[in-house]
């Protein structure tokens, strides 16, 4: 029988929520490893004669350099084809999108928790129980101290979301955001076809 994610996180995470914010799906998930996100562009050359606009685009370009170099830690290197053919895309979009700053802001190993709520996609970090419960006891609900939110989005940013499959999961959730980027869940274990598709049916409402 599927975990009832319900009966073990809706307290702990009412408490972390807004006053009146109510609880639409919520599902255990995973970073998919993947690719980062893309860099952006480079500013445009500055006109010819103008010193200081000159200066100007060499100092953007260094800090641009440098920010690529930190989008591509993970990627950019001979093994990026069997990185996609395994786990494709954790997520896609520029370096100042809604995408990037889930991928800055969850790790790839931790355990988490999707909430869609009435306002908001939020995603939280759950710490292992270190509990020792005689086998075949019911697991009990999640304290509030065992959730960290490590990102969240409003819903007004959110334009879609779609479950789909991947050579290795048999369910994943892609949500697009306004800005053209997005992001992935998954969880081969913990989040399947039909979890993701409460998570897209309540992103979508």
């Amino acid at each position: 029988m599927p975990t009832d994610y319900r009966h073990l996180y809706t307290d702990a995470v009412t408490s972390r929520l807004e006053p009146g914010e109510a609880i639409l799906a919520l599902s255990e998930a995973k970073r998919p490893h993947g690719l980062a996100p893309d860099p952006p562009p480079r500013p445009p050359e500055p006109t010819p004669g103008d010193g200081a606009a000159v200066a100007g685009m060499g100092l953007a370009n260094v800090a641009l350099s440098g920010l690529e170099a930190i989008d591509n830690i993970g990627g950019g290197g001979p093994t990026d084809w069997l990185i996609r053919l395994f786990f494709g895309r954790a997520a896609r979009g520029r370096l100042d999108s809604v995408a990037a700053g889930y991928v800055r802001a969850v790790p790839t190993d931790a355990k988490l928790l999707a909430v869609v709520t009435d306002r908001r996609l939020v995603v939280f970090s759950v710490a292992p129980s270190t509990e020792i419960r005689p086998f075949g006891e019911p697991t009990p609900p999640v304290a509030a101290a065992k959730l960290k939110p490590l990102w969240s989005v409003p819903r007004a940013e959110v334009s879609g979301a779609r479950r789909r499959r991947h050579r290795l999961h048999g369910a994943r959730l892609r949500v697009t955001f306004r800005d053209g980027s997005w992001l992935e869940l998954t969880g081969p274990l913990c989040m399947g076809r039909q979890r993701a598709g409460e998570l897209r049916d309540a992103l979508a409402g």
